[in-house]
């Protein structure tokens, strides 16, 4: 079974603004070939195959495979890194975001790459996959917005049409991909040709990815998509995540040196990673997956203006005086070092200007929309979104100056080892 891209459709739809123009050619008709291969029966406990559990999203991926009482077996495909082995690199991130793992014995290190052939596994592990394995859940991919499309298409696009083709042979498994609702961003053909840090190679390649799903599922294979916001950290982390990594953390972090945020109804879009997961992995085993997932617990701007003591203003104001503080000026130059003084406050300038452009209002309005699709079920939070983001940022040490002395009551951080989880309808929330 081969699955390729037809006359470089990706780029003919991005240049256009239309995933209307990307087109999937297909070696056999997916439906015919799903229909005879085996599969396990819908009572039976599935077993699971995860890329990237070393990574933040990753990590609460596999804490929720591992207490679910449907899942059989994890394998975990992890990348040796170094003398790092990947049991060694999933330790260390439990270890940086204090958070257990459920010892159930289900767990299974492979270690390497999906970019690799034969996922870099030797043959007799390869098969073991092809022939054992239910559901494939993508939560590996780039971290970083730096690269043009060109690399990430190489490192995502092709590469999620090769975990198709896998899904696909010897055994019938689901292929469930965690995008990004930053890709939602783009909505009419002049997006493709803004310039900001929302318009780059990566935000371009998570629309690819949706589009590409999309049209592979309505032809029949068996692949899955959850448009993710920021991940922020939940109780089984004690509300800690990648902190200043984040843009959204960079942006709040300049509300509040502001006093001030915009007065709106659109909202900010975010989720615990451990309600991303379990979204995710409770649509991933259920009989009928959906299609397409917002998993976004939405926070609102006056929300986050009372819980931080901030000025509700026009949007335009807010721009116009935070423009006004970040613009670079003579007195900032350090005349000891005067060129690497002008171009770091340069820099600083352009990047204020990038996180907040002029259409960001516009863009932020066409995330809230997406994440409000209709078919995606609700699921209500326990500590609520906002409760959620306030403990994040007690927890930011850059923050802490600037946030009112009791910005939140404390919230109790539950038990990091769940229960395992009987089996449910699948529950999902609207998702960057």
């Amino acid at each position: 079974m081969h699955i390729f891209l037809r006359h470089n459709s990706d780029r003919i739809a991005l240049s256009t603004g239309s995933p209307n123009r990307l087109s999937l050619g297909y070696s056999e008709d997916p439906r015919a070939v799903a229909s005879r291969l085996p599969r396990r029966g819908a009572d039976e406990p599935k077993n699971v195959l995860l890329l990237g559990a070393n990574g933040y999203v990753g990590m609460h991926m596999l804490r929720e495979l591992l207490g679910d009482a449907r899942v059989a077996t994890v394998y975990a495909l992890v990348r040796r890194k170094g003398d790092k082995s990947g049991e060694d690199r999933i330790a260390r991130q439990l270890r940086k975001y204090k958070m257990e793992l459920p010892d159930t014995g289900k767990l299974s290190v492979l270690e390497g790459s999906y970019l690799e052939p034969a996922m870099g596994l030797d043959r007799a592990a390869h098969d073991e996959l092809l022939t054992e394995v239910d559901v494939v859940i993508d939560a590996a991919g780039a971290t970083t917005h730096d690269y043009p499309y060109t690399r990430y298409r190489e490192e995502k696009v092709l590469p999620t049409l090769r975990l198709a083709e896998f899904c696909l042979q010897e055994r019938f498994k689901t292929l469930h991909v965690i995008g990004s609702v930053g890709s939602e961003v783009y909505q009419q053909r002049r997006d493709f040709y803004r310039n900001s840090f929302f318009y780059t190679g990566y935000s371009r390649m998570k629309w690819v990815v949706k589009h590409l799903t999309l049209r592979a599922n309505r032809d029949g294979v068996p692949i899955h998509i959850y448009q993710a916001p920021f991940a922020l950290g939940g109780a089984p982390t004690g509300f800690k995540d990648p902190g200043m990594e984040y843009s959204f953390w960079n942006m709040i972090s300049h509300m509040l040196q502001l006093g001030l945020i915009w007065d709106s109804e659109v909202t900010s879009p975010i989720v615990a990673g451990d309600v991303l997961a379990r979204s995710v992995v409770d649509n991933a085993l259920s009989d009928s997956p959906r299609p397409i997932s917002y998993p976004v617990t939405p926070a609102t701007t006056r929300e986050i203006a009372e819980r931080f003591d901030l000025k509700l203003v026009s949007w335009q104001e807010f721009r116009r005086e935070l423009m006004r503080q970040h613009r670079f000026r003579p007195g900032q130059i350090d005349w000891s070092k005067p060129i690497t003084s002008i171009k770091r406050g340069r820099q600083q300038s352009k990047f204020v200007r990038s996180l907040f452009p002029r259409s960001f209002h516009t863009l932020l309005s066409n995330i809230h929309h997406a994440a409000a699709n209709p078919t995606t079920v609700r699921l209500d939070t326990d500590p609520p979104p906002i409760d959620v983001l306030v403990n994040n940022a007690r927890r930011i040490r850059k923050l802490g100056k600037y946030l009112p002395e009791e910005a939140v009551a404390p919230v109790a951080v539950a038990a990091t080892v769940p229960a395992p989880a009987p089996a449910a309808e699948p529950v999902a929330v609207g998702a960057v």
